[in-house]
């Protein structure tokens, strides 16, 4: 027994690890370009000395003394590794060498920056194709106009959505070693990557039906059960077969998410995540596509999973699972965080933060950066609880102590964070009381390091320097600091935003329109309304074209806007330009009407009621009239359905429809509709004016004086007025006249 123990002692001790150091397998134009071994990278195992890659392969070999060992780290001079798993990490002893991939910062970035691209550039032909055939139903009929408007908004949401996803997926093609793929997935991968979704679709149904392939693996898992004579090679076959199921799960998912096939991505990232509980990386990927679809509570079912599976795997694998498990823990808390549940989100973010603050101790390259956006996080939700500012104020601090120094040695990666940090704490300056040149100073710390990163690459920062131009520009007007520099601000980001949309007016038009209604806003309070006018109708002008793709997010804006200047013009008697805004203002919301009768009914009915107003300003009666009309009709509606809420506006309607027909000489119908509107509400008294011209011009004389005389001391002012307003137009009868002389006479005395 003794010398099988010391045999076996000895076979460990002269066992031999080998590993190999190399760059990234990638795909260069659709064909397999082999990574290339390293030299120069130092490898640390812990408890033994350091091994130096010296040949030209990038193999490496240490012995070992046991089953296990820990890899610490792997170094190289201006590289990092693609896999931020791979180290500190626990091994076991496997006669198959080791695979350490490494590359640079920038050629990591290049490929991610070109697969983003790839992939932007496929969806965008896919979004078109899909608003093409949505435009082409809407063209034969086949669907309603509130059908077309939905589908539309359900496509470009869904657009806005898939941020997340591209970049998501330009990181995993940007980081994945084609050299550790088969040809198969090699050619899936190219396929998605370029957009060619249906061959992707095509090869990988080669394979079989999905479902059949899941029920043979389950039939094969039962058999494990049943008989384990084969238990190690079934088991590997599991295995082996799960991984490949999983893989192609993931590739589905991919071509239909890319394909804006929701339903279908979705189905394919919970089978995969279905084909392991325990698997914390599927069951996160699962909870990661949901969120993105505003799925909350599903995507927060899956990223528990994640947590509760990465907890337990940590205790035996911390370098492989604290990693997921503090990136899981961010990303529920930023679901809770932006579903309005603070008191779920602010654990989870501080838990992360303790992880990456172990890790980064460790590997401060990797996992400081990750702190940082952590830190970033919770200050974000503290400023949306108004929680305390000195607070606030540190997290941000802490995340600027990490960012500076890496972007003084990488400034294209980190240097964007930092300016982004200065941003977000001259935001949090500007909210608290007092401190306006604080957020001043942090403003202009932001555009003069945009100012320096622009210099290397002239465009890639423009937006991000003309977003904090309008910011700067809100701080001076919010706070009466300097009103001009704002406008002058204001100017200069506006004409950024014209050259960047020269490039792509799609995506620069709503920054555009905010600059120009920011600019409209200024010109109007400094007493320029020919400026103010221009740039108004300007970005109106934007927000219609935006309003085609996405009439939920930009209709209110148009009608707002129109509306607010829509007042403004006919508080200053400009009654035409005021028609117009409120006329551009009303057909934002009869498509809003559409989309949202029950938010956006009541809000058109107002400003009905204030287009027939100004039409009776201009002498227009026969379109106030109309307007009035349909006024009523929508507040009876409503009426219908909410008697408590909406019958004072029933009678407020009858009462403008009331004084139209006295401006436009149908006393008969002006006392109807004074009577009625009387019969709703008593209370508004003020329709008792009407009904008094409306009598005392058909010569019911008596009953008119009776109401002069009742409400003389409280509707003294608006009779006068009312008579003034009837003279001007001239519709007081001639027989009446002299009854109007003597009420003037009483209500003067």
């Amino acid at each position: 027994m003794f010398l099988i123990c010391v045999f076996v002692g000895a076979w460990a001790l002269a066992q031999t690890q080998h590993g190999v150091v190399k760059t990234r397998g990638r795909l260069v134009a659709g064909r397999h370009q082999s990574g290339q071994g390293l030299t120069g990278a130092t490898v640390h195992i812990q408890g033994r000395t350091s091994v130096v890659v010296e040949n030209r392969n990038g193999s490496f070999s240490f012995p070992i003394p046991g089953k296990s060992f820990k890899i610490e780290s792997v170094r190289k001079k201006g590289y990092q590794l693609v896999d931020a798993d791979a180290a500190p990490k626990v091994y076991t002893y496997s006669t198959s060498p080791i695979i350490l991939v490494m590359d640079t910062p920038d050629q990591l970035l290049e490929d991610k920056l070109a697969a983003q691209r790839q992939i932007n550039k496929a969806m965008t032909r896919d979004l078109n194709r899909k608003e093409n055939e949505i435009n082409e139903l809407k063209r034969q009929n086949k669907v309603s106009q509130q059908q077309y408007l939905q589908q539309i908004q359900d496509l470009y949401d869904q657009q806005d959505k898939n941020a997340m996803l591209v970049r998501r997926m330009a990181e995993y093609y940007a980081t994945i070693d084609y050299d550790m793929l088969d040809d198969f997935n090699r050619r899936v991968g190219d396929f998605i990557l370029n957009g060619n979704l249906a061959s992707a679709d095509s090869l990988l149904r080669t394979k079989g039906d999905m479902n059949e392939r899941i029920n043979e693996l389950n039939q094969l898992h039962e058999a494990n059960v049943i008989s384990r004579k084969m238990v190690e090679k079934s088991e590997m076959v599991e295995k082996t077969q799960r991984e490949d199921i999983a893989r192609d799960c993931f590739s589905f998912f991919q071509r239909f998410a890319l394909a804006h096939e929701n339903d279908s991505a979705t189905y394919y990232i919970e089978k995969r995540a279905g084909l392991d509980a325990m698997n914390p990386q599927w069951q996160a990927d699962a909870g990661s596509y949901l969120q993105q679809r505003g799925l909350a509570d599903k995507a927060a079912q899956y990223y528990r999973k994640a947590i509760d599976a990465s907890r337990g795997l940590a205790q035996t694998d911390p370098g492989r699972y604290e990693p997921l498990l503090a990136r899981t823990l961010n990303n529920i808390a930023m679901l809770y965080s932006e579903s309005a549940q603070p008191s779920m989100a602010e654990p989870l973010f501080d838990e992360a933060i303790g992880i990456y603050r172990r890790l980064a101790s460790a590997d401060t390259l990797t996992f400081k950066p990750l702190l940082a956006s952590v830190l970033n996080n919770l200050a974000v939700l503290y400023s949306r609880e108004s929680r305390d500012l000195s607070t606030i104020e540190r997290l941000y601090n802490d995340a600027l102590d990490i960012y500076m120094p890496l972007s003084q040695e990488m400034p294209e990666i980190y240097g964007p964070a930092v300016a982004s940090t200065f941003n977000n704490l001259a935001l949090l300056y500007g909210a608290a009381g007092g401190r306006f040149y604080d957020s001043e100073l942090m403003f202009s710390k932001a555009l003069a390091l945009y100012r320096q990163l622009g210099k290397a690459d002239s465009g890639a920062y423009l937006a991000d320097y003309a977003a904090t131009l309008i910011n700067l520009s809100t701080l001076y007007y919010r706070n009466d600091l300097n009103i001009e520099q704002a406008i002058s601000l204001l100017d200069e980001s506006l004409g950024v935003y014209r050259r960047l949309s020269e490039a792509d007016s799609q995506y620069y038009a709503p920054m555009m329109a905010t600059a120009l209604n920011n600019l409209s806003v200024l010109y109007f309070a400094t007493s320029d309304p020919e400026k103010g006018e221009r740039a108004l109708i300007e970005s109106l002008e934007l927000y219609k074209q935006l309003a085609y793709e996405n009439p939920v997010r930009y209709l209110p804006l148009i009608s707002d806007r129109a509306y607010q200047q829509g007042v403004r013009c006919y508080q200053d008697d400009e009654m035409e330009k005021s028609k117009t805004l409120f006329g551009i203002a009303l057909d934002a919301y009869s498509a809003l009407e559409i989309l949202n009768p029950d938010t956006y009914r009541p809000e058109k009915a107002k400003l009905l009621r204030n287009m027939a107003t100004a039409c009776d300003k201009l002498r227009q009666w026969d379109d106030a009239g109309r307007y009035y009309q349909e006024e009523l009709d929508i507040n009876q509606e409503l009426a219908r359905l909410s008697p408590q809420d909406y019958n004072s506006h029933v009678a407020r309607s009858y009462g403008n429809l009331s004084n139209h027909a006295l401006l436009t000489g149908n006393f008969i119908k002006a006392a109807e509709y004074a009577r009625a509107g009387l019969d709703i509400d008593s209370t508004k008294t003020y329709i008792r004016a009407n009904l008094a011209a409306a009598l005392l011009f058909m010569g019911e004389r008596e009953q008119a004086m009776s109401i002069y005389q009742e409400y003389k001391q409280e509707l003294r002012d608006t009779f006068l007025d009312d008579f003034r307003q009837f003279e001007a137009i001239g519709i007081i009868p001639d027989n009446a006249r002299q009854a109007v002389e003597q009420i003037k006479q009483l209500l003067n005395h």
